[in-house]
């Protein structure tokens, strides 16, 4: 796997806290940068740019695996399905396999309770992702946006606020930046995929992925 490949470590708190806020939060790891990265010590441009950016991609005389072409398929259909509806539950757990590998970020996001509004302390973590998205290296990208939950409450609720949340995300973005909101891809997961199984409550489980869809080796992969 390359050193540019993000493994997420993230969660958010649906706890009431005393701000009266809930934290959608993502903790940030990737080589050369330890801890979690808070909205109040947001990272920079750089750091978000370098932890998205594509892979090297192969030579043009190495054909991609079948397994890398399938999996570029996968994503290629669903993001077009998500674009126009909600995935089902099997084609959500399609796309979070197909991008498993693919380079990810996580920030820390801090929500009103139960509520999809983004709170202001959370503005600069966003203003650094929107402009890390405007580089050349990753305006042409297609961005996963994916929420998640634990596994309090109802799960018809958790998929809906996972969803609403993740959109608010993207509304911040395409309302403060230049970019193309057909490249993004909007997905609730609820508490489907939970972090931590063994205890599916914990804050772990409750995080949001920001995926580049179309690292150098799917681009590659997509062209048999």
């Amino acid at each position: 796997m390359s050193t540019h490949s993000i493994k997420s470590r993230a969660y958010f708190s649906s706890s009431v806290l005393c701000t009266g806020l809930a934290a959608f939060g993502l903790a940030f790891f990737t080589p050369g940068i330890s801890g979690v990265a808070h909205a109040d010590n947001a990272l920079s441009v750089q750091q978000i740019i370098d932890a998205l950016k594509p892979r090297k991609t192969r030579g043009l005389s190495v054909k991609p695996t079948q397994a890398e072409v399938e999996r570029a398929q996968v994503i290629d259909d669903l993001r077009t399905k998500a674009a126009t509806r909600a995935l089902s539950v099997p084609e959500r757990t399609q796309l979070a396999e197909a991008a498993s590998d693919k380079p990810m970020l996580d920030l820390v996001i801090y929500f009103g309770f139960n509520s999809a509004e983004i709170s202001p302390r959370s503005r600069t973590s966003l203003q650094a992702l929107g402009k890390a998205l405007e580089d050349d290296s990753l305006k042409d990208a297609a961005i996963m946006v994916a929420g998640h939950t634990d596994a309090t409450g109802r799960s018809e609720y958790n998929q809906s606020l996972s969803e609403r949340r993740a959109q608010a995300v993207l509304k911040y973005l395409s309302d403060n930046f230049n970019l193309t909101d057909s490249n993004f891809t909007v997905v609730g997961y609820g508490f489907e995929r939970l972090k931590d199984p063994a205890s599916p409550k914990s804050g772990v489980n409750r995080r949001v992925q920001i995926v580049n869809l179309t690292d150098g080796k799917t681009a590659s992969a997509s062209q048999p």
